[in-house]
């Protein structure tokens, strides 16, 4: 989890999109999780993971239906943070449906992944998401994407940079003298990576509401 990535979070609890309680996936890998967060907006907070650990509730592989009894007696859950999560498993659709049916009956999902960025491995990288995947799996869930909170992360909504032919990603850098020198210099000398118009790290994040 990136620091973007809670300054994200930090915006869905001041404008009361984080509901209680709230369940985190992947959040004990040791880093950055939505712990202090969510528990000083006095929210009830617990988490999944594969395996268990410090500050693991539920242990559960979320692509596995047989391994969602472990919340038979938990409650409903008013907001499912699904965080850098979705990109290291092989059935990510599996995860958000399981998820879906844990939600409370006016609750969210909220879903941050990259769509450029480098390999990292835990316990594997299989995939990266772009802005369609989040409006067509809202499509078919019948749920709605919260515009003012569909972003790329630290760049803004992601309306914001899209036209007619679609959404596009934002450039490198909100300096057209510095995309220009950039280009410049990439023609001049033919550096590896010049036609990449667009930051080398970057995520989108959606929150998928069920009414």
């Amino acid at each position: 989890m990136t620091e973007n990535d809670l300054l994200y979070v930090r915006s869905l609890v001041s404008g009361g999109v984080l509901k209680d309680p709230v369940l985190e996936l992947g959040a004990g890998y040791g880093g950055m999780t939505c712990r202090e967060l969510a528990v000083g907006a006095g929210l009830r907070y617990s988490t999944v993971d594969l395996q268990a650990g410090p500050g693991v509730d539920y242990v559960a592989n979320m692509e596995c239906a047989e391994e969602q009894k472990v919340f038979a007696q938990a409650p409903r859950f008013g907001s499912i943070l699904i965080l850098n999560v979705l990109e290291h498993t092989f059935e990510p659709l599996a995860v958000l449906d399981h998820c879906l049916r844990l939600l409370a009956p006016d609750g969210n999902l909220i879903v941050l992944t990259p769509s450029v960025w480098p390999l990292h491995f835990y316990p594997l990288d299989t995939l990266r998401l772009n802005p369609n995947f989040y409006e067509e799996y809202a499509r078919r869930r019948n749920l709605r994407i919260l515009p003012e909170y569909f972003q790329f992360v630290g760049f803004g909504p992601v309306k914001n940079f899209s036209d007619a032919n679609g959404h596009r990603y934002p450039p490198p850098t909100t300096s057209g003298g510095a995309r220009l020198w950039s280009k410049i210099i990439h023609e001049l000398f033919h550096t590896c990576g010049r036609k990449q118009h667009f930051p080398n790290r970057l995520a989108v994040a959606a929150v998928l509401a069920t009414t």
